[in-house]
Parts: C-alpha cells; sequence; structure tokens
C-alpha cells in the first residue's frame, strides 16, 4: 500500500511577478548550496521543505533567534516572505525514508547523533551516501529529520534530480503578515518577542 499524499511546507522572498522557476518564485532554488545540513554543493540541488508552516518560517527567522521582532524581519532580498504548500505525491514520499524511525535508521546503517552532529561535513557526507545510494533506483529521493531548531519540526529534504514530473506541486504563495498565527507560533519557538 502507498503512502498518501504528503503536505510540506516552503517560506521564501516571493515576488508575484516571478514565472515559475525564476529568482523569488515557489520553485527557485538559490545556486551555491554548501551551508546547509544535507546541501550536495548543487550537484544535485536540495529542497528543504518543513511538515508544518511555523516550522518554514522559522527556518527562515531563525537568524533573528532572542531579538525583538521588527517588520523588516519578515522581507529578505527586498520581497516579503510568503508562505506556500507544497504537495507531495505519493510516489516521491514512498522514497523518502523517515530518519527518525530506529527501523530506517538501522536499515540504512545510519546513526541518530551523525544525522544531528553539527559538524555539516558529516551531515552532508550522509546526504550524499545516501544520494549515492539511490542512483540505480532513484531511492531515497532524499530523507525526512528533525529540524535543528526544535524536535517538534521535521524537515523533509529531497534531491531533485530524484524528483519525477509532477510529483511535488506548488500552491499559490500567501504573504505574511506580523500577526498571522503561524508567524506568531514561529517567534514563540525562536523566542522572538513581540513585546
Amino acid at each position: 500500500m502507498s503512502p498518501p499524499e504528503r503536505t510540506a511546507w516552503r517560506c521564501f522572498p516571493w515576488d508575484p511577478a516571478a514565472p515559475d522557476g525564476a529568482p523569488f518564485s515557489s520553485r527557485y532554488l538559490t545556486p551555491g548550496q554548501t551551508v546547509g545540513r544535507f546541501d550536495l554543493e548543487d550537484r544535485p540541488a536540495v529542497r528543504y521543505l518543513a511538515e508544518v508552516p511555523e516550522h518554514a518560517i522559522g527556518e527562515v527567522l531563525g537568524p533573528f533567534r532572542g531579538t525583538r521582532f521588527r517588520p523588516a524581519y519578515l522581507r529578505q532580498g527586498g520581497h516579503p516572505l510568503a508562505l506556500v504548500e507544497a504537495r507531495l505525491a505519493p510516489s516521491l514520499v514512498a522514497r523518502v525514508p523517515d530518519c527518525t524511525d530506529p527501523a530506517v535508521l538501522a536499515e540504512l546503517g545510519l546513526r541518530p547523533d551523525a544525522l544531528a552532529h553539527h559538524d555539516r561535513t558529516l551531515t552532508q557526507a550522509i546526504a550524499r551516501r545516501l544520494h549515492q545510494l539511490g542512483a540505480a533506483t532513484g531511492s531515497p529521493a532524499g530523507l525526512r529529520w528533525w529540524s535543528a531548531l526544535t524536535g517538534a519540526w521535521h524537515t523533509v529534504v529531497l534531491f531533485t534530480d530524484r524528483e519525477r514530473a509532477g510529483e511535488v506541486g506548488f500552491g499559490t504563495p500567501r504573504r505574511l503578515e506580523p500577526d498571522d498565527p503561524e508567524v506568531v507560533r514561529a517567534l514563540t519557538v525562536l523566542g522572538i518577542r513581540t513585546r
């Protein structure tokens, strides 16, 4: 039995006039991925998605942890931040191992402390190993893991060269406002004060 379609989220600087795949659009991935936990130096590009909206927002606002909120936090690169829903097809979900499951970790020969390590050379090497493992079959197509911000949030990491046509669909972005419930929840988790 195949898994159901999964909903995920992305927060990004948005230009409503940007064509699909162009900078400041839902699908665009900034080139030069080298510092993210599971980056593969653009060979291939890696798509990071969050399982809940506040997590997607929290990843973008993370650098402001412990500060007092300013409306400028909801702008980046001269554009407002937006939240967009991503729909992941069951065929893709089935090829993304859940590395929060001990049985999956054992099957893949992974240790949770290595996946959670702060040293990006270790975590990126794990991502490279998983990517190479799926060279012939297209599986794994990424991985699911905890956010570095809190264990309550989970990230879906996708190797973009393993995404088949139509497996990742994006909805209509929505510009973020300071009083949006998802923004407020993200600020709370990050310890960003609003008063």
